[in-house]
């Protein structure tokens, strides 16, 4: 391309303005793509080759004719190819718009006249006579010839000559003089050929010659054009500072645009990923819900297809006999003689009317699937789409579960009466009603809560979050001080694994590191990992033939109860020790105070343990009294916990000094569960007869309902407070629900 050009690549350096301009096609017409041929500029600073704007002017469409055909009845008009420019033509047309004297100026120095890409002739040599001319070895940068040897050794002879700068032709065809023949170069008149232009005409604003000075402009007045043009570039270059000025505005407005736009396409993204995640969350939950209606499903289906297996091999083995025994009496009737029918007579008779009196009709089973109800109208509230109402044998094991519950409850309650007529009689104390009058108004109490709470889902709504006590006194606070949290439902999931040989029954539960919860299955003795997402994660390996029931974590350390005995496990998979509790209730609550400790519930009081399993405390909420803590966990102030023997909740810290207690009837009447509390130290507690968790203040304030049935708590048994703000509840079917606290 340079050889083309005129110009080698070697002889960059000397003239790098030249190569860049030859290099990014400024010397190229944008229509025609080839070298200027006649460049013309434009009023908008653009150049074409005259021929391609002849061409542009005389190849317009019909429809462009047609819509300028108003404007061009005044004057003709051309319109710029690249800015879209209107441009009005003088009267000579094309041909009569200026020239562009800086572009043939340097295509004079890409490719001059006369310049050869080898061996160039001498220019001189036909003048004196000489045939065929010699090849030329040097350039006049004045005159723009090429001369031989002989000529170029006169040509600075002459007085008109001496000055002109004479240089060899390899120097001159590597472009190593362009500076000097830009400097040198002249633009001629155009009405007198080969004059040069040295003048400007201030009132015609137009360059001349010495003819065109003396001639029609001599009583103009005239500068030289080396005056004009440096007042002129002076001018040009105030306003091109300004047109910079503008520039930089515009590419900071352009800026500020793109990142509007890169801001606008970033903000989108957040949100298409949120509404993915949140697609993601909910399509997880419903394939989560699907697993598990189809379980219970399979359950179903596979008890019935086995009772009704057993039932099959029963009735073909009594139709075999009968089949058999039927053949067989009536071939004796139709082969036998009359001696050897009455022989067999009496025999034969009893046999069948044994086989006639044995069996009793049965009533073919009906195939009675369980009935689905699908809603799909509250996915947000946390509420399974999925309802599955089984048979009435299905809904009497649950009874029966609950009725062994309550007898697993009145049994505590027994002990802590035996313990309480022991304590009066060695004290002295005469009692008050007997042992017989407090269990009958205990169950008198139970029964008119019960038949409350099923007047009140028949009837009206109660204008309280919790049921009144039957009694009637008034058992709800004045109005809270501050409003409960709200609950979000995150995810649900079950906690059965494919390992498990059991439906689980959630007796414990706690955070396990940033992101996930540690289940305490006892019916299936493990401990099982979940992510707050559902996912299963592996399972904490216990001491075989141990349940555990209540749980809790200091850092990798896993510590819980089993019947009479508490465990640390050193977060390796090894136990690190055991030790053995006070046999004085069936089971015992575990929870962690701070970093190192942990806070073991023992009838009334509560023991600490260090991490090397040393008790070094016991601590006694509000003073030595009659309490059985049966739930424990830690909170802000210290520890809270249930006590089952005055149905309250207590607040207090790890000296046992009691910060806030909320009684019976702040909660209803309800005998408090779980207990759980989040980093601000609000308190929840579960209260199962009425499928609730309420939240209490860190002062035992009631702030009201935080889950209801509506949010699909049916039966809780234990809650948890687990990373990044997420409250998860575990039901007596095993499933557990994941909800985000906001305030």
């Amino acid at each position: 391309m340079a050889a083309a050009q005129g110009l080698s690549p070697s002889a960059a350096p000397s003239s790098s303005w030249l190569w860049e301009a030859l290099a990014s096609g400024f010397l190229s017409c944008p229509i025609c793509l080839e070298r200027f041929s006649q460049p013309k500029i434009l009023p908008c600073l653009h150049t074409y080759c005259q021929g391609c704007l002849e061409t542009l002017l005389d190849g317009r469409t019909e429809e462009e004719d047609a819509e300028e055909e108003e404007i061009e009845a005044e004057a003709q008009e051309l319109r710029c190819p690249e800015c879209r420019t209107w441009v009005p033509l003088p009267a000579g047309g094309v041909a009569a718009l200026k020239t562009n004297f800086f572009i043939n100026g340097l295509l004079d120095l890409a490719c001059p006249a006369g310049r050869a890409p080898s061996s160039p002739a001498c220019a001189l040599c036909p003048l004196i006579g000489q045939e065929p001319p010699r090849t030329a070895s040097s350039h006049c940068l004045d005159c723009a010839d090429d001369m031989c040897p002989s000529c170029a050794g006169g040509h600075r002879c002459s007085r008109l000559t001496h000055s002109h700068r004479v240089v060899d032709m390899e120097g001159y065809s590597q472009a190593t003089h362009d500076q000097e023949v830009r400097e040198r170069q002249a633009s001629r008149c155009k009405k007198h050929s080969g004059e040069e232009l040295r003048f400007f005409c201030d009132p015609c604003a137009a360059p001349l010659c010495q003819k065109c000075r003396l001639g029609p402009h001599l009583q103009h007045p005239c500068r030289t054009l080396a005056e004009a043009a440096e007042e002129r570039r002076l001018a040009v270059e105030e306003l091109l500072g300004k047109v910079e000025v503008v520039a930089h505005r515009l590419a900071t407005d352009r800026a500020g645009l793109e990142a509007a736009v890169e801001g606008l396409e970033a903000g989108q993204a957040r949100i298409r990923t949120r509404v993915e995640e949140a697609c993601s969350r909910a399509v997880a939950w419903l394939l989560s819900q699907r697993e598990e209606v189809l379980a219970r499903l399979s359950e179903h289906v596979e008890e019935r297809r086995k009772a009704w297996a057993a039932l099959r091999s029963e009735l073909e083995l009594q139709e075999q006999v009968a089949s058999s025994t039927a053949a067989f009496a009536r071939r004796v009737l139709t082969q036998g003689q009359g001696v050897e029918v009455l022989s067999l007579e009496q025999l034969v008779s009893e046999r069948l009317k044994g086989l006639q009196e044995g069996h009793s009709p049965q009533e073919t089973p009906q195939v009675q699937l369980p009935r689905l109800e699908i809603d799909l109208a509250d996915l947000e509230g946390g509420r399974s789409p999925f309802r599955l109402e089984f048979m009435e044998e299905e809904k009497q094991e649950e009874k029966e579960e609950e009725k062994q519950e309550e007898k697993e409850e009145e049994k505590e309650e027994e002990k802590e009466e035996e313990k309480e007529e022991e304590k009066e009689e060695e004290e002295g104390q005469e009692e008050e009603f007997s042992r017989a009058e407090k269990k009958r108004r205990k169950k008198k109490a139970k029964k008119q809560q019960q038949q409350q709470q099923e007047g009140q889902n028949g009837g009206e709504a109660p204008a309280s979050p919790l049921p009144r006590k039957p009694s009637g006194q008034e058992v709800l606070p004045a109005a809270p001080s501050r409003a409960a949290p709200k609950a979000f439902f995150s995810c649900s999931f079950w906690a059965k694994t494919p390992t498990d040989k059991r439906r689980p029954q959630v007796t414990g539960l706690c955070p396990f590191g940033p992101g996930e919860l540690l289940v305490a299955d006892e019916t299936n003795g493990r401990l099982k990992r979940f992510s707050l997402q559902g996912e299963f994660r592996g399972t904490v390996p216990v001491p075989e033939g141990v349940a555990p029931f209540s749980v809790a974590t200091l850092g990798s350390k896993v510590a819980f109860t089993a019947g009479s005995r508490l465990f640390l496990l050193d977060g390796h998979g090894g136990l690190a020790w055991q030790r053995a509790l006070p046999k004085c209730q069936a089971s015992h609550a575990v929870a962690a105070l701070g970093s190192n400790r942990l806070a073991v519930s023992v009838m009334g009081h509560v023991e600490l343990y260090n991490l090397e399993g040393r008790q070094v405390g016991t601590v006694y909420p509000g003073g030595p009294a009659k309490l059985c803590l049966v739930f424990l966990a830690g909170c802000k102030e210290g520890l809270v916990g249930s006590d089952w023997q005055q149905n309250s909740v207590l607040l207090f810290t790890e000296n046992g000094a009691l910060v806030a207690k909320c009684r019976e009837g702040q909660l209803g009447g309800c005998q408090p569960g779980a207990v759980c509390a989040d980093p601000r130290g609000t308190v929840y507690v579960v209260l199962r007869e009425v499928n609730r968790v309420l939240a209490l203040s860190p002062a035992g304030e009631v702030l009201g309902d935080f889950l209801t049935a509506e949010n699909g708590i049916d039966r809780p048994r234990v809650a948890t407070v687990a990373g990044d703000g997420r409250l998860a509840v575990a039901l007596s079917n095993g499933t557990i629900h994941v909800f985000k606290i906001r305030y």
